[in-house]
């Protein structure tokens, strides 16, 4: 088996295309593990807020202010 630096150096040799190759094959061996961790830490800062809001700590803008504020940023 390869090192890591072997593998490195190997695979900046190859020509362009094939590198393109290797880092979608890397990439999507990878996504499960990523989606997963974004999920989870999605999850984690939504209950965060949640507690934040239920604490007291921060309010919450009502719906019809928050779109007048985002139609008046757009210009609309």
């Amino acid at each position: 088996m390869l090192t890591l630096d072997q593998l490195i150096a190997e695979a900046t040799a190859l020509p362009d295309a094939d590198k393109a190759i290797l880092i979608d094959k890397i990439v999507e061996s990878m996504t499960g593990q990523i989606d997963q961790d974004i999920l989870i830490a999605g999850v984690q800062k939504a209950q965060e807020r949640i507690a934040e809001i239920d604490s007291g700590a921060v309010q919450t803008i009502p719906g019809d202010i928050a779109l007048a504020q985002v139609r008046q940023l757009l210009g609309k």
